[in-house]
């Protein structure tokens, strides 16, 4: 005997004792199992929701004209998000619109737009960095120039994914050598957004709809088992007993051999009966009642008439079972 063999038997009970509690649950408890069970879908639908909404929800920002500096600045502070490094899905999306209230009166004349990794954007390292993020190849020094030409009153569109950290941005006007163009009477504006919470919010959002569906599988489950108890209590005493009878004689199965085919007649026929048995009367219907034959002790067959007598003519049943007349 194996070790194994004592665990089984101890298995089995806690599975038959598992079903014979659930099987000993009254409609009462099921019913509050369904709508339990209908709640939580509800909730986690609605909580799953409000993360969606919480991951598309953004977080806006904007940045003024400073006269002194040329350009419009803006110390975005921590920026939170997946601490995943370099270009990835993960990083956080960051919509810009920069608008050239005044642009300067020179001929080639475009927008730049810096977004830099730094934690005091006072620094004198500022510069450095800006310069960097121009030349390319740094995810933490990013760099884009609008697309179009510069009009009054015009509006630009950058896009931006950066890692998460503190950053500073800085939006200015260029002329055609790529340098800086600070007039006194040049102004722009910026007006952005941040999706700090996009995958955070996604991820949790995506577990509760996750969570909803299988409170809704649940659901289903103890609104069959309610359904089919339900189904059963209304069926009647009466229909259960016949039920119950009809298995059984179908699972009991003939009771014994066919009976033979009776023998043909044996001699002449004799004389057919003189008084009708002792049978109710059927009443008389408007269909035409099929010819009625009896069987007597010779053999033969009489044919009963509808007033209880018989005709004299003798019949016997050929092979085909067809009733035929006995010609003497």
């Amino acid at each position: 005997m194996t070790e194994e063999e004592p665990d089984t038997p101890g298995a089995l009970d806690v599975d038959e004792d598992r079903d014979e509690q659930l099987e000993e649950m009254s409609i009462q408890e099921r019913e509050d199992r369904l709508k339990k069970s209908r709640w939580n879908v509800f909730l986690y639908l609605g909580v799953a929701a409000i993360l969606f909404g919480f991951a598309l929800f953004p977080m806006p920002f904007s940045a003024s004209h400073d006269g002194l500096s040329g350009s419009a600045e803006k110390d975005l502070g921590f920026v939170w998000g997946l601490p995943v490094d370099g270009e990835d899905a993960f990083d956080v999306p960051m919509r810009l619109t920069v608008t050239a209230t005044s642009p300067p009166t020179q001929s080639s004349i475009n927008i730049a737009v810096y977004v830099i990794e730094q934690t005091n954007c006072q620094d004198y390292t500022m510069s450095e960095k800006m310069q960097e993020a121009k030349a390319g190849g740094s995810h933490a020094y990013q760099y884009q120039e609008a697309t179009s030409r510069v009009l009054q009153g015009g509006t630009y569109d950058f896009e931006f994914n950066i890692d998460p950290g503190h950053y500073c941005l800085v939006a200015e006007y260029i002329n055609g050598d790529g340098e800086s163009i600070s007039t006194g009477d040049s102004s722009l504006s910026v007006e952005g957004k941040l999706y700090p919470n996009q995958f955070i919010g996604g991820f949790l959002g995506l577990l509760c709809l996750g969570l909803s569906g299988f409170a809704f599988m649940g659901a289903q489950k103890h609104g069959q088992a309610l359904r089919s108890i339900l189904e059963g209590d209304n069926e009647t005493t009466e229909s259960k007993v016949l039920s119950e009878a009809s298995k059984a004689r179908i699972a009991a199965g003939p009771s014994g051999a066919p009976p033979s085919a009776s023998p043909g007649p044996s001699g002449p026929p004799g004389r057919p009966p003189t008084s009708p048995p002792s049978e109710p009367k059927q009443p008389p219907t408007t269909k035409p009642a099929e010819p009625v034959y009896e069987l007597t002790d010779d053999g033969y067959y009489y044919r009963k008439l509808p007033d209880g007598t018989y005709e004299q003519t003798a019949y016997y049943k050929n092979a085909d079972g067809v009733m035929t007349p006995h010609e003497g």
